[in-house]
């Protein structure tokens, strides 16, 4: 695999966003059509987009060797995964 510049990573997650908003937006006007779960699977997937990029940002500043970004990017992933969790705890699917 290829080091990436910021450049061509910046591309790369240009190109990513795009496809995933396509396919959310596309999930979510089928679901308007066919069904609920199509539309929650279309805003799933506008939700985990940013997260996506999150983990693909770790991988690629740890690729790097960037340690200090790597911390950042995992200390992000870290908090919402504890917003999640908390979350489920506390909102109504919680109990």
């Amino acid at each position: 695999m290829k080091d990436f510049t910021p450049a061509s990573m910046d591309r790369v997650l240009a190109r990513f966003f795009q496809c995933g908003t396509w396919a959310a937006c596309v999930l979510t006007g089928a679901g308007l059509v066919i069904g609920t779960k199509a539309l929650a699977a279309g805003v799933a997937l506008f939700i985990l987009l940013p997260v996506l990029r999150v983990v693909v940002m770790l991988a690629v500043f740890a690729r790097q060797r960037n340690y200090v970004y790597v911390t950042i990017a995992a200390t992000v992933l870290a908090v919402i995964a504890a917003g999640c969790a908390i979350g489920l705890r506390l909102g109504p699917l919680g109990g």
